[in-house]
């Protein structure tokens, strides 16, 4: 998978490159900026890593169930390498909850806190960037792409859906579990495993009761924390539009909130990059919006990679992750 990014992603910016001589301007543009505008955008990089573990012990507050700041750390590096080399970011949840449970949370409770953080959030970031695509805001989207975006939102109405009738509802949630589970009970094997495997959603889905009695405050924090999250990526792509001759910050603000929906929705590695000019070509002058993009997407995914592969590598979690030994306690 890593392979694979790297891959794509060097054709991504190889087809997104403008001509040499405006990289060589921008290169050199790039190095006057000073230590000052470095320092920065590399602050607000930090940000990015620091609001999701935030967010992990928000939830877990918000659940009851203490996460310390060494297993949201270790779970947010899990969850961002794997986030951006699998496909479609499908094992990132998966990744943090395993992370979690080697640092003493209940894998029931690391499986709601992550399943209940990723549709919430979900729903927010396509929520919104839908509607600024509905305004105006954002490219043209082409045939392939809008197929790609009903895909997303149809994956997303789902997914909201079965978090809100597991919140609220947990009979209707546990009568489906109940029916999955006695259907498989004819094939051994695999009745086994999925019997095994809904004697912990059974648990996690009374975790999600615990939403009901969030409160106020509690849903507060919880969309304070997004905002917190996804305004560390906006922020970024913000700061260097802006440091790269966009003619004013606030019109950079739509168009960056609408790319960072599309970074996760985006079909392969490598689109992000290669939509630069499409995004931010409007913006910016020659070559700053593929300039922009590379610096945003190296502070962000390519940085996140490898953070991730040598802190997890170094904490003996990666080995864990990729093949684990036995299952994590519940």
């Amino acid at each position: 998978m890593l392979a694979g990014f790297v891959a794509l992603t060097g054709l991504g910016l190889w087809w997104a490159a403008p001509e040499r001589p405006v990289i060589e301007r921008s290169w050199r543009e790039l190095i006057a900026l000073g230590a000052g505008p470095a320092a920065l955008v590399a602050a607000i990089a930090a940000a990015v890593i620091a609001a999701e573990v935030y967010r992990l012990i928000v939830f877990g507050r918000v659940l009851g169930v203490p996460v310390g700041l060494r297993a949201a750390f270790d779970a947010s590096m899990a969850n961002n390498l794997l986030s951006w080399i699998s496909p479609g970011g499908a094992l990132g949840e998966p990744a943090a909850v395993y992370v979690m449970s080697q640092r003493g949370v209940p894998v029931d409770a690391a499986l709601a806190i992550a399943f209940a953080k990723f549709a919430t959030s979900f729903a927010l970031i396509m929520g919104v960037a839908c509607g600024l695509l509905v305004l105006g805001y954002g490219p043209e989207i082409p045939r392939w792409a809008a197929v790609s975006i009903a895909v997303t939102i149809g994956f997303g109405v789902v997914l909201v859906g079965s978090f809100v009738v597991g919140a609220l509802w947990p009979a209707a949630a546990l009568r489906v579990l109940d029916r999955l589970e006695a259907g498989t009970r004819r094939w051994p094997l695999i009745g086994a495993a999925v019997a095994a495997c809904a004697r912990v959603i059974r648990r996690s889905i009374d975790r999600l009761a615990g939403f009901r009695s969030a409160g106020v405050r509690g849903w507060l924090a919880i969309w304070m924390s997004h905002a917190l999250y996804y305004g560390a990526y906006v922020g970024l792509l913000v700061a260097l539009a802006w440091l790269f001759g966009a003619r004013s910050a606030i019109e950079v603000v739509p168009i960056a909130i609408v790319y960072q929906a599309f970074t996760y929705i985006a079909p392969a590695p490598g689109i992000p990059e290669a939509g630069a000019a499409a995004f931010f070509g409007g913006l910016l002058p020659d070559g700053g919006a593929f300039v922009v993009v590379l610096l945003f997407r190296a502070l962000t995914a390519y940085a996140q990679i490898a953070l991730g592969l040598l802190y997890l590598a170094l904490a003996g979690l990666l080995r864990g992750i990729l093949a684990p030994e036995r299952t994590p306690r519940s």
